[in-house]
Protein backbone atom coordinates (compact mmCIF):
# COMPACT_ATOMS: atom_id res chain seq x y z
CA UNK A 1 0.00 0.00 0.00
CA UNK A 2 3.00 2.31 0.24
CA UNK A 3 3.25 2.63 -3.56
CA UNK A 4 -0.38 3.66 -4.11
CA UNK A 5 -0.82 7.43 -3.87
CA UNK A 6 -4.60 7.43 -3.45
CA UNK A 7 -7.12 5.08 -1.93
CA UNK A 8 -10.66 4.69 -3.22
CA UNK A 9 -13.53 5.69 -1.00
CA UNK A 10 -15.84 2.80 -0.09
CA UNK A 11 -18.53 3.85 -2.56
CA UNK A 12 -15.90 4.19 -5.30
CA UNK A 13 -14.56 0.67 -4.78
CA UNK A 14 -18.06 -0.81 -4.68
CA UNK A 15 -19.23 1.10 -7.74
CA UNK A 16 -16.18 -0.07 -9.71
CA UNK A 17 -17.01 -3.72 -8.98
CA UNK A 18 -20.74 -3.24 -9.64
CA UNK A 19 -20.14 -1.54 -12.99
CA UNK A 20 -17.70 -4.24 -14.07
CA UNK A 21 -20.33 -6.85 -13.16
CA UNK A 22 -23.00 -4.97 -15.14
CA UNK A 23 -20.81 -4.80 -18.24
CA UNK A 24 -19.87 -8.46 -17.78
CA UNK A 25 -23.55 -9.43 -17.69
CA UNK A 26 -24.17 -7.38 -20.83
CA UNK A 27 -21.27 -9.20 -22.49
CA UNK A 28 -22.61 -12.61 -21.47
CA UNK A 29 -25.97 -11.61 -22.91
CA UNK A 30 -24.47 -12.15 -26.36
CA UNK A 31 -24.67 -15.90 -25.90
CA UNK A 32 -27.10 -16.48 -23.05
CA UNK A 33 -30.81 -15.71 -23.25
CA UNK A 34 -30.95 -15.98 -19.44
CA UNK A 35 -29.00 -12.78 -18.80
CA UNK A 36 -30.34 -10.78 -21.75
CA UNK A 37 -32.34 -7.74 -20.86
CA UNK A 38 -35.57 -7.65 -22.87
CA UNK A 39 -36.05 -3.90 -22.43
CA UNK A 40 -32.71 -3.32 -24.16
CA UNK A 41 -33.59 -5.50 -27.14
CA UNK A 42 -37.01 -3.82 -27.36
CA UNK A 43 -35.31 -0.43 -27.59
CA UNK A 44 -32.26 -1.52 -29.68
CA UNK A 45 -32.97 -4.81 -31.47
CA UNK A 46 -29.35 -5.35 -32.64
CA UNK A 47 -27.79 -4.42 -29.31
CA UNK A 48 -26.35 -7.84 -28.49
CA UNK A 49 -24.69 -8.12 -31.91
CA UNK A 50 -22.44 -5.16 -31.04
CA UNK A 51 -22.26 -5.26 -27.25
CA UNK A 52 -18.81 -6.85 -27.17
CA UNK A 53 -17.16 -3.61 -28.34
CA UNK A 54 -19.03 -1.63 -25.70
CA UNK A 55 -18.02 -4.00 -22.90
CA UNK A 56 -14.42 -4.54 -23.97
CA UNK A 57 -13.79 -0.82 -24.44
CA UNK A 58 -15.35 0.04 -21.09
CA UNK A 59 -13.55 -2.71 -19.22
CA UNK A 60 -10.09 -1.94 -20.58
CA UNK A 61 -10.44 1.82 -20.16
CA UNK A 62 -12.12 1.83 -16.75
CA UNK A 63 -9.75 -0.75 -15.27
CA UNK A 64 -6.56 0.87 -16.56
CA UNK A 65 -7.81 4.36 -15.73
CA UNK A 66 -8.89 3.33 -12.23
CA UNK A 67 -5.48 1.81 -11.51
CA UNK A 68 -3.74 4.87 -12.93
CA UNK A 69 -5.85 7.17 -10.75
CA UNK A 70 -4.88 5.19 -7.67
CA UNK A 71 -1.22 5.46 -8.65
CA UNK A 72 -1.55 9.22 -8.96
CA UNK A 73 -1.12 9.62 -12.71
CA UNK A 74 -2.36 12.84 -14.25
CA UNK A 75 -5.89 12.76 -15.62
CA UNK A 76 -4.56 14.01 -18.96
CA UNK A 77 -2.76 10.68 -19.35
CA UNK A 78 -5.99 8.82 -18.76
CA UNK A 79 -7.75 10.98 -21.35
CA UNK A 80 -4.92 10.27 -23.80
CA UNK A 81 -5.35 6.53 -23.23
CA UNK A 82 -9.05 6.88 -24.02
CA UNK A 83 -8.31 8.74 -27.24
CA UNK A 84 -5.82 6.05 -28.31
CA UNK A 85 -8.37 3.31 -27.63
CA UNK A 86 -11.06 5.19 -29.58
CA UNK A 87 -8.78 5.64 -32.59
CA UNK A 88 -7.64 2.00 -32.43
CA UNK A 89 -11.26 0.86 -32.27
CA UNK A 90 -12.31 2.93 -35.29
CA UNK A 91 -9.24 1.95 -37.32
CA UNK A 92 -9.79 -1.73 -36.55
CA UNK A 93 -13.51 -1.63 -37.28
CA UNK A 94 -13.16 0.32 -40.53
CA UNK A 95 -9.94 -0.92 -42.09
CA UNK A 96 -8.78 -4.25 -40.61
CA UNK A 97 -11.12 -7.18 -41.35
CA UNK A 98 -9.21 -9.72 -39.23
CA UNK A 99 -11.54 -11.93 -37.15
CA UNK A 100 -14.18 -9.30 -37.83
CA UNK A 101 -16.34 -7.70 -40.48
CA UNK A 102 -15.83 -3.99 -41.03
CA UNK A 103 -18.75 -2.45 -39.15
CA UNK A 104 -19.07 1.20 -38.14
CA UNK A 105 -21.82 0.34 -35.64
CA UNK A 106 -19.29 -1.73 -33.65
CA UNK A 107 -17.02 1.30 -33.54
CA UNK A 108 -19.87 3.45 -32.24
CA UNK A 109 -20.60 0.92 -29.52
CA UNK A 110 -16.91 0.99 -28.57
CA UNK A 111 -17.11 4.78 -28.43
CA UNK A 112 -20.13 4.51 -26.11
CA UNK A 113 -18.15 2.20 -23.82
CA UNK A 114 -15.33 4.73 -23.76
CA UNK A 115 -17.70 7.56 -22.93
CA UNK A 116 -19.20 5.54 -20.07
CA UNK A 117 -15.70 4.77 -18.80
CA UNK A 118 -14.64 8.41 -19.11
CA UNK A 119 -17.65 9.66 -17.14
CA UNK A 120 -16.99 7.10 -14.42
CA UNK A 121 -13.28 7.92 -14.22
CA UNK A 122 -13.98 11.65 -14.15
CA UNK A 123 -16.35 11.18 -11.21
CA UNK A 124 -13.78 9.00 -9.44
CA UNK A 125 -11.09 11.62 -10.07
CA UNK A 126 -13.28 14.43 -8.75
CA UNK A 127 -15.03 12.77 -5.81
CA UNK A 128 -13.93 9.18 -5.25
CA UNK A 129 -10.36 9.24 -3.97
CA UNK A 130 -8.62 10.08 -0.73
CA UNK A 131 -4.93 10.49 -0.02
CA UNK A 132 -3.10 7.38 1.15
CA UNK A 133 -1.48 8.19 4.50
CA UNK A 134 1.08 5.40 3.99
CA UNK A 135 2.22 6.61 0.58
CA UNK A 136 5.98 7.00 0.27
CA UNK A 137 6.91 9.52 -2.39
CA UNK A 138 9.82 8.76 -4.65
CA UNK A 139 11.57 12.01 -3.79
CA UNK A 140 14.68 11.53 -1.70
CA UNK A 141 15.27 14.09 1.00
Amino acid sequence: MKKIKYLPKVFTALSFIVLLAVFLLLFFGRRSETVRQVWITDFLPGFYQHVSNLCISYTIYATAGYCWLLMGMRFKSIVALGIVIIFANFIYELFIPVLNDCDIVDAYFGLAGMIAGFVYLLLVHMFGLKANPLFESQAKV
